[in-house]
């Protein structure tokens, strides 16, 4: 998976087609997700109680929910209840997307909380760059710099990687240079059109060589 260093694990997949054929029965899922929101926040909070009543409400109503039976099955294993937790687990089909979503969900309001779900994605696939990147970042944050050089030297950006950022960098290069060159010669109207295009491609660049270049810079200071 080291060729999509730029984009997280597909989420949710599952999930989607479950809120489309819903959406399709005539049932709201906008009412569906703000339950689901609304548990979650008990949960980041580690307002255990609170979180689960809000699953158990919405898996009476809907036992199929894929996300539900994924956060019933943290909550159970987070308050000691791993022989419970198992049974979900075992309903919810791939694991590995659900933890990341949920490291990325945790890392802001409680990082120490999201290395567990970083570490329980790496495990499953050990070559996601996205993965180390974000444990590597947490650990950074935390102080832990010895952590954080183990994890930023796992990752390992190919040919296609570096692609994406030399790309779009060498079209905004040639642009700029080019709109300079017409300015000169007084072509205003041509040379504004080559600065639109040298935009778009600055937010090219942004999106598909932003992530790499971190990546980059984070393997240098830590080799």
């Amino acid at each position: 998976m080291n060729d999509v260093v730029n984009s997280p694990p597909v989420v949710y997949n599952k999930t989607n087609i479950w809120f489309a054929n819903h959406e399709a029965r005539g049932i709201s899922v906008v009412s569906i997700t703000k339950a689901l929101d609304k548990a979650l926040s008990h949960y980041e909070k580690r307002e255990y109680a609170e979180a689960e009543r809000g699953t158990d409400a919405l898996l009476e109503a809907y036992p199929d929910f894929n996300r539900s039976i994924f956060l019933k099955a943290v909550i159970l294993e987070e308050t000691g209840r791993k022989g419970e937790a198992e049974k979900y687990y075992e309903k919810c089909g791939p694991l590995y997307p659900l933890w990341y979503r949920l490291a990325l969900q945790l890392q802001e309001a409680d990082p120490e909380r999201a290395l567990k779900y970083f570490e329980k994605a790496s495990a499953v696939d050990t070559g996601n760059n996205m993965v180390w990147y974000g444990m590597g970042n947490i650990h950074e944050r935390l102080g832990q710099l010895e952590e954080a050089r183990k994890c930023f030297r796992k990752i390992s950006l190919q040919r296609d990687d570096v692609a994406r950022l030399l790309s779009p960098l060498g079209f905004l290069i040639i642009m700029i240079t080019g709109s300079i060159m017409m300015l000169r010669h007084g072509d205003k109207a041509f040379a504004s059109l080559v600065i639109l295009s040298a935009i778009v491609c600055l937010f090219w660049l942004k999106r598909d060589g932003g992530r790499v270049l971190q990546m980059m810079m984070k393997r240098r200071k830590y080799r």
